[in-house]
């Protein structure tokens, strides 16, 4: 039998990510339209884990296909681009946020921190 894998979640960072009051993108509030919703870079149906280092704060609905999430849904955003947000939103680099995705993506590894 394959071991199931298990999402890895960070209750206490994900909440600072939907604390975040606009688009960590275009910096768009909402405004009717337009609303704020977590993104993961890795999804959720790809296993991908709910920590901070892989969420954001888009405007979207992604569902409708509009604003920044939604443009994410399309493809027409770069896991870089996003990822490079988080990093600077983090203090850290890029390569230092991909690293900690991958091992809790993968691995199921991840130190909050």
């Amino acid at each position: 039998m394959i071991p199931k894998i298990i999402r890895v979640v960070d209750k206490k960072g994900m909440d600072k990510v939907k604390a975040i009051d606009h688009c960590e993108r275009c910096g768009q509030r909402p405004n009717g339209f337009l609303n704020l919703e977590v993104a993961h870079v890795k999804g959720k149906g790809a296993r991908g884990p709910d920590i901070k280092e892989n969420c954001l704060k888009l405007c979207g609905p992604a569902c409708l296909f509009a604003g920044c999430h939604g443009e994410d849904h399309l493809g027409e955003i770069e896991d870089d681009e996003l990822f490079s947000i988080i990093a600077e939103r983090e203090e850290k680099t890029l390569e230092e946020i991909k690293d900690i995705v991958h091992r809790a993506w993968r691995f199921g590894i991840y130190e909050p921190g």
